[in-house]
């Protein structure tokens, strides 16, 4: 995904996050950012920023804690014991803001350990053909728990990165984080750029570009422009990267997309909010955090003009994770160790079986 060989004005090389027209502005196209929407303004004027404040409430701990921590409801059907250990630790070394995100997203507990699992696994696999480090990138992501979930299960062998705009996430990132596998980069994600990995030697590890990434329901915090947040953030990934995107999607009935969020709130978040705890986000977060939401086809559109391989890994409820890749062989190996998703049955409103849904190359291909 990098475009290697090429060097920008002040001698780092271009290519990963490099923004094309200067430091201060984004990718644009007539289907993406207007020409010239400087980064700081687009990210000044974001619901990221817009809702700081509810932002910091919750991840200090001042507001929409969980009444008890977040637990798979469906530990019986899992018989990998690794899978359980991982699940165990995220919920254990976690701060308020990600316990809050467990507790409002159904099964993304379970979702996020079966694919840290799996990219240990496929390290494992891979490193004695390539005796190196490989690297994680999670796009503001609260405080590094996924990130640092994955360094530690990898035994040190995935360094891991975070961004976040959120100050209050930082003190949880360092009080739980190992300094040799796991960074923080404390600004949003589109402040993140190959100049900036070069600069800074605390972010070396990830010059070469990072072997996966994965954006944590952030894109809908900055607007609906998926083609240049993807073109972002794929930037930053090696030829042979995988990108892993988890959002809210959308839906073209509006009744259904409502059918889905009353079970959301019913089922999972009942069990760990009050239901005014849930009228009162929904008053005070949820208009702007949709108003950033696209449609399935959208976002697979945008994918697809990106990456040659794109897959649905996982649903529940109105929330989709995908995984896109240009390299068909690392693509296939993560999906045969990954496996199929478990998923409480009353959270699946559609197939969930992980399956092609788009991509540059023809269909048929991995």
């Amino acid at each position: 995904m990098t475009t290697e060989g090429t060097t920008a004005p002040d001698g780092a090389p271009r290519g990963a996050g490099e923004l094309p027209y200067g430091a201060d502005e984004l990718p644009h196209s007539a289907d993406k950012l207007p020409r010239g929407a400087g980064t700081q303004e687009y990210v000044a004027t974001s619901s990221m920023i817009g809702l700081a404040d509810r932002f910091d409430d919750i991840a200090t701990g001042r507001d929409q804690v969980p009444r008890v921590p977040v637990r798979s409801t469906i530990r019986d059907a899992v018989r990998d014991r690794r899978l359980l250990d991982y699940q165990d630790a995220m919920v254990e070394r976690s701060g308020p803001l990600f316990q809050h995100f467990l507790a409002s997203v159904p099964g993304i507990l379970e979702e996020m350990s079966r694919v840290g699992v799996a990219l240990s696994r496929l390290i494992e696999r891979r490193s004695a053909a390539e005796p190196r480090d490989f690297t994680f990138y999670e796009a503001d992501a609260f405080d590094g728990t996924n990130g640092r979930t994955l360094a530690s299960f990898s035994r040190g062998r995935i360094k891991t990165l975070t961004s976040s705009p959120n100050k209050a996430n930082e003190p949880w990132f360092h009080r739980y984080a190992d300094p040799a596998v796991s960074r923080y980069f404390p600004e949003s994600l589109f402040r993140l750029t190959a100049r900036t990995l070069h600069e800074r030697d605390e972010y070396a590890p990830f010059r070469g570009g990072v072997d996966f990434l994965y954006e944590t329901a952030a894109f809908q915090f900055y607007g609906k422009e998926r083609a240049a947040q993807i073109d972002h953030v794929a930037g930053l990934l090696r030829p042979d990267g995988l990108a892993f995107f988890l959002e809210k999607l959308n839906h073209p009935d509006p009744q259904e997309y409502q059918r889905r969020e009353r079970v959301k709130d019913e089922v999972h978040k009942a069990a760990y909010f009050t239901p005014a705890d849930i009228a009162r986000k929904r008053r005070q977060m949820l208009q702007r955090m949709t108003d950033g939401q696209v449609e399935f086809d959208d976002l697979v559109g945008a994918l697809g003009d990106r990456f040659n391989h794109v897959h649905v890994i996982w649903h529940a409820t109105n929330f989709y994770e995908f995984v896109a890749s240009d390299d068909a062989e690392r693509l296939a190996e993560f999906l045969e160790l990954a496996g199929e998703p478990l998923i409480p049955e009353e959270f699946r409103f559609e197939d969930a079986s992980a399956r092609r849904v788009g991509g540059r190359e023809r269909e048929g291909a991995v």
